[in-house]
C-alpha cells in the first residue's frame, strides 16, 4: 500500500518538472498556448488487467519525461484500475501522470474530458489495453512539421495468442508511405480509429468526440479534420521501434456479433454524423468513402436479413435522414426500369408524382431522366419519397423541352442507350418498364425501349391528356418528316385497327404509346372517357381493354413526418390552408368574395393562409380586396415541409379547374388531392359539377362561380370549430 510520504514525494517531483517546463518556455521568450511536447490521452474503462502494460510502455519512451504527460480518465464503474494507476504512479514518480474521473462509461466522453486538460502542443491517444514501442512518441514528435499537422506511425496487431502481426493490411498501407507527406484526403482510411496518430493540439481546440454515438465516434472525430484546408499527413522516415501495438479481441469492431443495432442503427448514425462535416472537392470524396465503408455494414446485414429494411426505413424517419443513400444499399439489385423525363431532385409536380408511383409499386428500379438545368430548382430532400426503391438514377444531359420533337427524341435515344447498358451490366432483362407523361419524352423513350425489348412489360401513365391543354385546345407542335417520326407513323399504321389522324407530335406520341404499352394508367374515369372520345370507337375499344384507372398515389405517413415545418398558423383562429399556384381558371375569387361577406365576428374567427410561388401577385390581390386581416400569403413550401404543414391546418382548400366552354367533361383531378387525403385534415373542395374531385369524399363542398355556397361552407367550418376557439 502506498504511504503518505511516497505520494508526497511523487507530487513534489511532478511539480518540479512542470516548473522546469515553464522556465524552458519563458527562456525562449515564446508566447505559447501549450508547452512543447506531447499529451498522451488514455481513457480507462475496466482495464485493470492491461493498464499496467500500457503505462510501462509509456514510461519506457525514449522521449524525455519533461516533454510529455499522460492523462488517464477513468470512466464507468471501477474494476480496480484506479488502484493499478495509483500504485504505478507511486513506483514511477518521474513520469508525469494525471488522472481524472468520469462517471459515464464512454470512451468518447473520457477523451473529451482529457482534451479539456491537455498542456502540451501535441496530442496522441492510447487505449488502456494497447501499448506503444519505445520510440513511438519521440519519432512521431520529431516528424511533426513546423506548420503542425498529423503524423501517422506504424500499427501492429497483438493477437489473443500473444503473437504480433506487423504485416496487417492497415500497416501495409502505412509502410508504403514511409517518409512521405500527403494531403489528408488521400488517406481517409487513416481516420477510422484513434490509434497511431500524433496531432497538433491547435487542430483540436474546438473538436470533440460525439458522445451521442454508441460506436464510430472516433471515425467522426478524425473525419472532421477533412474540413480543414490543406491539412497534410506525415509518415516518419524511420519506423524502427516506433509502432503502436493494438490488442485484437473479441470486442473488436470486426468481430462484433451481428445485430440490427450495431450493423445498421449505429452505422447509419455515423453516416448521418459524417454528413454534417463541411467538405468540398477531394475532401468531400474522402468523406463519402468513409460513409460508404459504414454503409457496407448495412448492406451485408440487409442481404442476410432483408426483412429489416422496414426497420431501417422507420429509423430514417425518426432521424429525419432524408437523403440517406439507399442506392448504395440497392446497388445492382433493380430489375425494373422507369423513364421519367422530369424526376427528383427537381422540384416539379411531375417528378413528385413519378416518385410516389415508384414508392407505391415497391419495386427496385433504375430511373433514367433528363437534366432540367435552370428550368427547375432542386430539392434534395425529395429523394426521401422513393429513395428506398431506387438503384441507379441516371440523368441525360440534353436541353429540356416540352414540345420540341428533335430534343425529345434525342433524350429518348440516349435514355434507351443508358437503360440498355444498365441492363447488360446486370445480365438479365428488365421485367417491367414504367413511364409517365405530361412530358412526352418519357413515353418516346418507353416506346423505343419496348420496340427493342418487346418482352418487357410496359406500363404508361397519363396524368393529364397529352394532346389537349387545360382549356381543351390541341397542343401545338408540327410533325417533322424524319426517320424517327416515320418509324412512329409506320408503327401506328400497322398496330391501329383504324386510321387515326396525326396532326401534331403530341398526337404521334399519345397514339403510339396507347398502341404499344401493355398497360395504360389514367387518374380518373373522366380522363379516360375524355381522351378516348377523341378517337374512332374501334380504336377506343382496343385501348379500353388495357386501360386502368388509378389515382395519383398518396404519400406514405413517413413522408408527412420526416421534416418539421413552421406554417405560421394562428393560435386563436380557424386555419384554412391553400397550397398551389394561381391560374386564371383555378383562382380563389369565390372564396375571397365569400370572406368579404362574412360578418365582422365571423371574419375574426377564420384565417386563410395561401402558400404560392407568386407572393407579390397574391398579396396584391389580398390588399386590393381589403382582406389583409384575414388572408396571409406565404412563400411556397418545399414539398416535404408542405406535407407536414397539411397535418397542422384545420382545413385544407383545393379547387377544380374551371372548364372552358368547349369542354363537355372535366378530366382533371388535382394532384394535390392525393396529398391532402392522406394528411388526416378535413378537406374543402371548390368544385366544378361532375368533375373527378366532386365525386370524392370531401368534408366540405362548394361550387365554382357560386359564392353563396362558399359562404355556407365557411359558416359550417366556423360552427364545427367554434367550441375550440372558446
Amino acid at each position: 500500500m502506498e504511504t503518505f510520504n511516497q505520494k508526497k514525494r511523487g507530487t513534489e517531483i511532478r511539480r518540479k518538472k512542470l516548473k522546469r517546463l515553464e522556465r524552458k518556455v519563458r527562456s525562449k521568450s515564446v508566447a505559447l498556448r501549450y508547452l512543447p511536447g506531447v499529451s498522451v490521452i488514455v481513457p480507462c474503462y475496466q482495464c485493470s488487467s492491461t493498464l499496467e502494460d500500457t503505462l510501462i510502455s509509456l514510461y519506457d519512451q525514449t522521449l524525455e519525461f519533461e516533454d510529455y504527460e499522460v492523462i488517464l480518465v477513468f470512466n464507468g464503474e471501477d474494476d480496480g484500475s484506479v488502484e493499478v494507476a495509483e500504485n504505478f504512479i507511486a513506483r514511477y514518480p518521474a513520469i508525469n501522470i494525471r488522472f481524472f474521473f468520469n462517471s459515464e462509461a464512454s470512451a468518447g466522453a473520457a477523451r473529451n474530458v482529457a482534451l479539456n486538460l491537455v498542456r502540451h502542443a501535441n496530442i496522441t491517444f492510447v487505449d488502456a489495453d494497447d501499448f506503444v514501442e519505445k520510440h513511438f512518441l519521440k519519432t512521431a514528435l520529431d516528424s511533426m512539421p513546423i506548420e503542425s499537422g498529423l503524423v501517422a506511425s506504424p500499427i501492429h496487431n497483438l493477437s489473443t495468442d500473444g503473437s504480433i502481426d506487423e504485416y496487417n493490411a492497415l500497416n501495409q498501407r502505412i509502410v508504403e508511405r514511409q517518409g512521405a507527406t500527403v494531403p489528408i484526403s488521400e488517406v481517409p482510411w487513416l481516420l477510422g480509429f484513434n490509434a497511431c496518430k500524433l496531432l497538433s493540439s491547435e487542430l483540436l481546440v474546438e473538436l470533440r468526440y460525439r458522445e451521442d454515438l454508441k460506436s464510430g465516434e472516433d471515425l467522426v472525430f478524425f473525419a472532421s479534420l477533412l474540413s480543414l484546408d490543406r491539412l497534410k499527413v506525415t509518415f516518419p522516415e524511420s519506423y524502427e521501434g516506433a509502432a503502436y501495438v493494438r490488442r485484437i479481441s473479441d470486442n473488436s469492431v470486426s468481430r462484433q456479433e451481428k445485430s440490427f443495432d450495431f450493423n445498421v442503427k449505429q452505422r447509419v448514425e455515423c453516416m448521418a454524423a459524417l454528413r454534417e462535416i463541411d467538405t468540398v472537392g477531394s475532401s468531400k470524396q474522402a468523406r463519402i468513402s468513409l460513409e460508404r465503408a459504414q454503409a457496407s455494414f448495412v448492406v451485408r446485414y440487409l442481404d442476410e436479413f432483408p426483412e429489416s429494411s422496414e426497420d431501417l426505413d422507420s429509423l430514417l424517419v425518426d432521424m429525419a435522414f432524408v437523403d440517406f443513400p439507399w442506392n448504395w444499399i440497392n446497388d445492382g439489385k433493380a430489375n425494373h426500369l422507369a423513364f421519367s423525363y422530369c424526376f427528383l431532385p427537381y422540384a416539379d409536380t411531375s417528378a413528385v408524382i413519378a416518385a410516389k408511383a415508384i414508392a407505391e409499386r415497391e419495386r427496385l428500379v433504375d430511373v433514367v431522366s433528363a437534366s432540367m438545368g435552370d428550368k427547375r430548382a432542386k430539392d434534395l430532400s425529395l429523394r426521401f419519397l422513393c429513395s428506398r426503391w431506387l438503384d441507379k438514377a441516371v440523368e441525360i444531359n440534353v436541353p429540356p423541352s416540352f414540345a420540341d420533337w428533335k430534343l425529345n427524341v434525342d433524350f429518348a435515344k440516349k435514355a434507351v442507350a443508358e437503360a440498355r447498358a444498365l441492363q447488360q451490366s446486370k445480365g438479365v432483362p428488365y421485367k417491367t418498364l414504367y413511364s409517365r407523361a405530361l412530358w412526352m419524352g418519357s413515353h418516346i423513350a418507353g416506346a423505343l425501349f419496348k420496340i427493342e425489348y418487346p418482352e418487357t412489360i410496359w406500363t404508361a401513365e397519363f396524368s393529364d391528356p397529352l394532346r389537349f391543354d387545360v382549356e381543351g385546345k390541341p397542343r401545338v407542335g408540327a410533325v417533322p418528316d424524319d426517320n424517327d417520326s416515320r418509324l412512329f407513323a409506320e408503327l401506328i399504321k400497322t398496330q391501329s385497327p383504324v386510321e387515326v389522324e396525326i396532326l401534331t407530335v403530341f398526337d404521334l406520341v399519345e397514339v403510339s404509346t396507347m398502341l404499344l404499352a401493355d398497360e395504360l394508367v389514367f387518374t380518373n374515369e373522366n380522363q379516360l372517357a375524355y381522351m378516348l372520345s377523341k378517337y374512332p370507337e374501334s380504336f377506343a375499344e382496343k385501348i379500353r381493354k388495357k386501360a386502368l384507372v388509378r389515382e395519383h398515389p398518396s404519400p406514405r405517413q413517413a413522408d408527412f413526418q420526416v421534416i418539421e415545418s413552421s406554417p405560421e398558423f394562428s393560435s386563436n383562429r380557424i386555419n384554412i390552408a391553400y397550397f398551389g399556384a394561381f391560374y386564371v381558371n383555378r383562382g380563389l375569387g369565390d372564396v375571397f368574395t365569400a370572406l368579404q361577406n362574412l360578418s365582422a365576428a365571423e371574419q375574426r374567427m377564420v384565417a386563410l393562409h395561401i402558400y404560392c410561388s407568386d407572393v407579390v401577385e397574391a398579396t396584391g390581390q389580398v390588399i386590393d380586396l381589403g382582406l389583409s386581416s384575414i388572408v396571409s400569403v406565404h412563400p411556397y413550401l418545399p414539398y416535404l415541409q408542405f406535407l407536414n404543414a397539411t397535418t397542422k391546418a384545420d382545413v385544407l382548400l383545393v379547387n377544380d379547374i374551371q372548364r372552358s366552354a368547349g369542354m363537355d367533361t372535366n378530366p382533371f383531378l388535382p394532384s394535390k388531392y392525393s396529398d391532402y387525403k392522406a394528411s388526416g385534415t378535413p378537406i374543402w373542395g371548390v368544385l366544378d359539377p361532375g368533375s373527378p374531385l366532386s365525386q370524392k369524399e370531401l368534408d366540405f363542398k362548394s361550387e365554382n362561380r357560386n359564392v353563396p355556397s362558399s359562404i355556407k361552407v365557411l359558416q359550417e367550418i366556423i360552427n364545427r370549430y367554434r367550441s375550440q376557439l372558446a
